[in-house]
């Protein structure tokens, strides 16, 4: 099977990488990707002249950011004979997230969840809501 573990450092993203390695414990032959989406603006564009975001995972900026993210998730597969993989990508993160998802044909987004109210979701946005609706394959959303 083809896993993936979306992760912004968070404990709820954390939490779900070690729900992922304890509860379906991927084992040999499954590709686990652990995935961070560094994000950008809604309208990058409006920035230009003002700042200098960066367009790629290979910005050193986004790596500072990225790896130590990504090394606390990858712990959580730590004696899991799984293939175990870091991704990063810029963008928004639920886009990216099912757009990977569609590209490698996984089988199951992993993602976890801050909790917000009802109210706080509609006005903030849900990455693990958006991803849920939207992902071609199931998706496991962590509490």
């Amino acid at each position: 099977m083809r896993y993936i573990i979306a992760t912004d450092g968070s404990d709820s993203s954390l939490k779900a990488a070690r729900f992922l390695a304890r509860q379906s414990c991927p084992g040999a032959g499954d590709e686990v990707f652990v995935l961070y989406v560094f994000p950008l603006p809604g309208d990058p564009a409006c920035y230009e002249g003002v700042v200098e975001l960066p367009k790629d995972a290979a910005d050193d900026r986004i790596r500072r950011v990225a790896e130590p993210i990504l090394e606390r998730s990858v712990a959580a597969f730590g004696e899991s004979q799984a293939t175990v993989e870091t991704v990063i990508l810029v963008g928004n993160p639920a886009r990216e997230i099912v757009e990977f998802a569609m590209n490698l044909r996984v089988d199951l987004i992993v993602v976890g969840t801050h909790g917000h109210a009802p109210e706080t979701e509609l006005y903030l946005g849900s990455v693990s809501s958006a991803v849920a609706h939207r992902a071609p394959c199931s998706v496991l959303i962590v509490r």
